[in-house]
């Protein structure tokens, strides 16, 4: 059961992603606070190997999770859940958008696409923030104990490797491999 549970879960969000695999980041986020399967530092862990590892981060993280909750079974189901909608949609529906690809309704459905992706995007950027530079343990429930505490709950440490990370991927061509590299690395030496 939990595997099929698993299937139906990834192939869910997979159906209904739009924008790639970081798009896919809250929507699993939100599933496994709803099975309560892993804790968000567990889930923020998998996000960064899957970010290390070769191949797209939302097959990636799919693996990843399905094995964390049901071992290598669970993570063959979860990573052949993630392009099975696609196949299907693909073979089904690629005949009728080929034949309508100038419609201006399938245009505009297109364009309507396009702000919730980079919403979802940037839903991802600050799920992964907030776990990565906000230390959990002295966060409370009410928005007054979040301000009251807010000094001593950022980890300083993480917002300034983010700030820099953030400010070399822009000013430079550096390879990301690099920076997750030096980043891995001035984690072991700083934290």
């Amino acid at each position: 059961m939990l595997l099929l549970t698993l299937f139906l879960m990834f192939a869910k969000i997979a159906l209904f992603n739009f924008g790639g695999g970081f798009a896919m980041i809250p929507l699993i986020a939100s599933e496994m606070d709803k099975f309560q399967w892993l804790t968000s530092q567990e889930f923020m862990d998998i996000i960064a190997i899957s970010q290390m590892t070769p191949g797209a981060i939302a097959v990636n993280t799919a693996t990843y999770v399905g094995y964390s909750v049901a071992g290598i079974w669970g993570a063959v189901v979860s990573t052949i859940a993630i392009p099975f909608p696609s196949l299907i949609l693909v073979i089904t529906l690629y005949p009728i958008l080929d034949k309508y690809k100038n419609h201006p309704v399938l245009k505009m459905i297109f364009y309507g696409l396009r702000p919730v992706v980079a919403g979802l995007i940037i839903a991802a950027v600050y799920f992964v923030a907030k776990t990565a530079m906000i230390n959990q343990d002295y966060v409370g429930e009410s928005i007054i104990t979040i301000i009251s505490n807010f000094f001593t709950s950022i980890n300083f440490g993480s917002l300034a490797l983010t700030v820099v990370a953030f400010i070399i991927a822009l000013k430079t061509k550096i390879s990301p491999v690099i920076l997750l590299l030096a980043g891995a690395i001035l984690g072991i030496l700083i934290f």
